[in-house]
């Protein structure tokens, strides 16, 4: 897959993704035990052996083919790591996906989220066979519904008692958008 970007308005920066490899376990660990990251997500705990042998799967290509599971990219903030998003298949026969994504604390409420899951979304709905791709969020995590909202997926559902985060089962929302909803951004 070639590298996805997005031109921001001048005074943003410019979102652009590419997938995962090895070499970006550690920075991944790293982004894994920011506080803000981990404020609405319970993320394992996972060696860096374990994260660089589950980016050795990483076949972005299989996408483009119908198969394969689980799939990541990094964001790119002017070029340089900010975050990443994976997306993990569901059902390839009905078309079912679900997303999941997070950025480095420094780079967080600047826009790069939305334009990059906007890259995204655009090539799965224009290049694979996925009709409906979900997203799921702590009911806490109000700039991940922001994010949600602003890329047109709506909210479907409360989830109750959906995850225990920092020991406590916490509800989440459920969004969903399907590939008739989806607007491509319009180059700026």
């Amino acid at each position: 897959m070639a590298e996805l970007r997005a031109t921001p308005p001048e005074s943003r920066l410019r979102a652009s993704l590419r997938p995962t490899y090895p070499a970006d376990a550690p920075l991944l660990l790293r982004w894994r035990a920011e506080e803000s990251v981990r404020r609405h997500q319970p993320l394992s705990e996972v060696s860096l052996g374990q994260l660089r042998a589950e980016l050795a799967l990483n076949r972005v290509d299989d996408l483009y083919r119908g198969r394969g599971d689980k799939f990541q990219w990094i964001i790119l903030a002017d070029a340089a790591p900010v975050g990443w998003i994976t997306l993990v298949v569901t059902n390839w026969e009905h078309g079912l996906a679900e997303l999941g994504y997070a950025l480095t604390s420094a780079y967080q409420r600047r826009g790069l989220m939305v334009q990059g899951l906007n890259l995204l979304l655009a090539d799965l709905f224009f290049h694979t066979e996925l009709e409906r791709i979900e997203a799921r969020c702590s009911v806490e995590n109000t700039g991940s519904q922001k994010v949600l909202t602003q890329l047109g997926f709506r909210r479907e559902g409360r989830l109750r008692g959906y995850f225990v985060l920092h020991g406590e089962r916490v509800d989440n929302y459920l969004y969903a958008i399907l590939r008739e909803d989806f607007v491509p951004p319009r180059p700026e």
